[in-house]
This record gives C-alpha cells, sequence and structure tokens, in this order.
C-alpha cells in the first residue's frame, strides 16, 4: 500500500453490505437504507482518515451551499469584455455595477469581479485584505470578507480580481427600507465586521451603504467596497459609518426607541464595547435574539 493511502470497509451490521459515505459524519448501507455514525474509537490510531474525512465533508458542504440554482434574486442586466494579457478576453455578465475612482465593482452570478485601471490599485486593494489577522479558533468571520478565487492581467496594464460570491448575496441596499426587525441582524453583522477590523487593529475607512452586501436567507454579511484605504486603527471612524449606513437603510429609525437612541448615539471607545452596547440594544429593544425570517 502506498504511504498516505487510506483504506477503510465498514460492513453494514443489519445486512453485511458497504457502506457509502451520507452526509454529516454518517455512513448509509445502500442495500438496507442502515444509518451508522462514526465514533471517536473509528478515528484511533487513524488520523489520516480522520482529516481526509473532513476534507470530505467539508468539500461537500461548499458544493451543496454554491448551488446558484438556488438564487433567487438573480438578473443580467448586460456584459462588459476586457482583453486579457494572454488568452480569450473576459466577460463579465454581470446585475449591478459599481463605479469607485481607478475601479469598477461587477456583481456577477458567482463571482464579485473588479477591474482596476492599474497594477498599482490592484495590490493596495489585496495588500487591505491581507492585513486581517482572525482569531486561531475562526471557522466563519472570514466570510464576512473578500475570498480571491483568480487574478488576470489587463493588455492594458490594468488588472482583474475574481472574489466569490455566495448564491443570494447582494448589497444591503436592494432590500431596503428594512424593517427595524431585519435591520437589527445587519447592525448585528456590521458590528462582527467591525470588530474583527478591531482585532486586527485596522480600520477600513470605506464602509458605505453599496459596500455592506448580505445574505437574508442565512443572516451573513460581507464587506466588499473599496479596500485600499485601510489603515492601522486610530480612530471611530467605521463605526460612525456603520450607523450612518444602518440609518439609510432602515424604513423607520425611530421604533424601538432604544435603535434610534443607538443609531444618534456617539460609538463606544473599542468595536467590543460598541458591540455590547449593541446587544444590550438586541435585548431590550427587540425582546433578545430572535431569527425572524425576511419577507419579500
Amino acid at each position: 500500500m502506498e504511504e498516505g493511502i487510506v483504506v477503510v470497509n465498514y460492513k453494514c451490521k443489519n445486512c453485511g453490505g458497504q457502506m457509502n459515505f451520507g452526509d454529516a459524519g454518517s455512513i448509509i448501507c445502500p442495500y438496507c437504507g442502515s444509518k451508522s455514525f462514526f465514533s471517536d474509537d473509528d478515528f484511533k490510531e487513524n488520523e489520516i482518515f480522520r482529516d481526509k474525512l473532513l476534507q470530505y465533508y467539508k468539500a461537500k458542504a461548499e458544493q451543496k451551499e454554491l448551488n446558484y440554482d438556488n438564487d433567487l434574486f438573480w438578473n443580467s442586466v448586460g456584459t462588459e469584455s476586457f482583453d486579457l494579457e494572454e488568452g480569450q478576453p473576459l466577460n463579465v455578465e454581470y446585475m449591478k455595477k459599481f463605479n469607485y475612482d481607478g475601479m469598477i465593482c461587477f456583481l456577477a452570478k458567482e463571482s464579485v469581479v473588479y477591474v482596476f485601471d492599474n497594477q498599482k490599485n490592484a495590490t493596495l486593494f489585496l495588500e487591505g485584505i491581507n492585513k486581517l489577522i482572525f482569531p486561531a479558533a475562526d471557522n466563519k468571520l472570514h466570510r464576512s470578507f473578500p475570498e480571491l478565487k483568480a487574478t488576470f492581467d489587463l493588455k492594458s496594464n490594468g488588472k482583474v480580481l475574481v472574489f466569490k460570491r455566495r448564491p443570494n448575496c447582494y448589497p444591503a441596499s436592494m432590500f431596503s427600507p428594512w424593517e427595524s426587525e431585519d435591520l437589527a441582524w445587519v447592525i448585528s453583522r456590521m458590528e462582527n465586521i467591525c470588530c474583527e477590523l478591531n482585532y486586527s487593529k485596522k480600520e477600513h475607512c470605506g464602509i458605505t451603504i453599496d459596500s455592506i452586501w448580505v445574505d437574508p436567507f442565512l443572516h451573513e454579511a460581507i464587506l466588499f467596497g473599496d479596500w485600499r484605504n485601510i489603515s492601522d486603527l486610530q480612530s471611530k471612524s467605521d463605526l460612525v459609518a456603520l450607523r450612518k449606513v444602518a440609518i439609510a437603510l432602515a424604513k423607520d429609525t425611530m421604533s424601538p426607541k432604544e435603535l434610534y437612541t443607538f443609531l444618534n448615539s456617539e460609538p463606544e471607545q473599542d468595536a467590543y464595547a460598541d458591540f455590547k452596547k449593541w446587544d444590550d440594544v438586541i435585548n431590550k429593544g427587540f425582546g433578545g435574539h430572535n431569527f425572524k425570517k425576511m419577507n419579500f
């Protein structure tokens, strides 16, 4: 047997058939339908198998999650073409387009595509994202920030950066005006984002109504926008911007009164304290943490 190759056979206890992998750590008999789950004893002295199995389930979960057939809002409005330095032109079919100084951002079906006028701007953008430092225990917070998929050089000396876009991920402004109970989880996610920036000792300096993207079904948020101006943490600018974005998205900032007070308050000394302040609003103004399904 080659080094690193793991062969494991699991026989069904009921009929003796070879068990197949199912979902969520299960193995299923294709003959009688019996289901079983791996225990810690199954992994003793077989860490290679454990690692391979975890990679397998992670890939399966990612494949299921990135099913764009379930993207309910996608609608193509146009296509733009860019001449690459090598190979065929890059055709970007998009739903929304955001113009920035020196770059364009496209909301494509499976990606968020940034096209830069020059290499320097693209480098600054990537360097900004790469300044983030995530806690060792993080297994989901990174999803709130751009995840690079590919890069391309343009004949014009420009550059294209392609980032992952998960299904149903859109600018929060698409769903405005937001009811207060729905806006509450968006503010919570923005506070999460500010806490991560705080952990990295950085400030984004560019949080706007167009840079906050959300998945209204999973209640996730992603900070896109412009990453070229990220700097060392020295002010409360991101927490101030959070309040401005929330006010711009809101249908009614007056109710509950705790929401109004928070949105018109001076941010706390750091993102952690500000999140604590917001959590008090959730408990007192909204009756605690409740997952409310949005109405479209």
